[in-house]
């Protein structure tokens, strides 16, 4: 009995050596940390995809991307920053460079390197994303390992100069207007908005075209609604204000407040889609189809103004 307690004793024992073991040697490895990097602190962000860097840097207030500095879309500027400065390393995925297999190779990776201003701050590849869709693979620099990061980001990085650019090209309060001309077909027309007979200050604001008629009310909301914030889809690279302004617009409308906001819109593509100028932003643009329609579509109507209605109550 004593000797069978003794083996008992020594397996146990040695299995409980084993496994203490087999757990130091499955946790071999400690997890970097990257650099804590505090908001502001970026200035400068380079992507580098297919050896082509695309640069995108901040200039006084606002940011600005590739070397001809065209305003940057901040949502996703901002986007890129959150990323960059709470990048978590969550686990190791690979010690055998298995570059190609997680897209971490030359012609798939993405390279971000962040700076304030010449200091880099901190520099990865973003490879693809995991199954889960919650991490990303990536490899830090100076580090062959590959590591798996937290969140699905690899999108906001996986982006194109025209796709970083502020598609904005106006911007406007409504009740801020006071003047609204439509010139189109030929035919030019101006409406104002017209204080309340009783003096009081009303949200429903009545408008009315210099020989006194009604426009139609419906559509000059609509129109000064999808004008308010605009925004075009792309920036064509062989387009440009001056070569357009030489063209006749088939629609142009002049919106005032404290200055005149001018947009012009030229069917250049022969299709539902427009192309057009705004007095707001000093490039060319397209606008989607369904904008182009909506915008031309409230303009033909309040081009054909509607007669006052009379009054059929009357005070007694």
């Amino acid at each position: 009995m004593k000797k069978e307690y003794l083996i008992l004793v020594l397996l146990i024992c040695a299995l409980s050596v084993y496994l203490v073991v087999k757990k130091d040697n499955r946790q071999n490895y400690t997890l970097p940390n990257p650099i804590k990097i505090e908001k502001g602190e970026i200035d400068k962000i380079v992507i580098t995809q297919n050896n082509l860097p695309m640069e995108i840097a901040k200039e006084g207030e606002r940011w600005v991307v590739s070397d001809k500095k065209y305003p940057a879309d901040m949502t996703a500027v901002n986007r890129m920053l959150d990323t960059a400065r709470n990048l978590k390393v969550s686990g190791l995925i690979s010690e055998s460079q298995e570059v190609i297999r997680y897209e971490l190779d030359d012609d798939h990776a993405i390279e971000v390197k962040t700076f304030r201003g010449n200091e880099l701050l901190i520099s990865f590849k973003i490879g693809k994303t995991a199954p889960s869709a919650n991490h990303t693979f990536i490899m830090l620099a100076g580090d062959t390992r590959i590591f798996q990061a937290d969140k699905s980001f690899k999108a906001y990085f996986n982006v194109s100069v025209d796709a970083l650019r502020n598609k904005q090209v106006l911007t406007f309060k409504q009740d801020a207007i006071k003047r609204v001309t439509i010139k189109k077909d030929g035919v030019s027309k101006t409406m104002t908005p017209v204080p309340p007979k009783d003096g009081t200050e009303t949200s429903a604001v009545s408008w009315k075209f210099e020989d006194g008629t009604s426009p139609d009310k419906a559509a000059l909301n609509n129109l000064l609604s999808s004008l308010s914030f605009l925004k075009c889809e792309q920036f064509p690279e062989d387009l440009s204000t001056k070569d357009l302004e030489k063209e006749s617009p088939i629609c142009k409308i002049i919106l005032e407040n404290e200055t005149q906001i001018v947009l012009n819109l030229f069917d250049r593509n022969n299709d539902d889609s427009m192309v057009g100028t705004s007095s707001m932003n000093p490039y060319a643009f397209v606008l989607e189809s369904h904008k182009s329609k909506d915008i031309l579509s409230y303009a033909d109507k309040l081009a054909k103004p509607i007669k006052e209605e009379k009054e059929t109550n009357k005070k007694e």
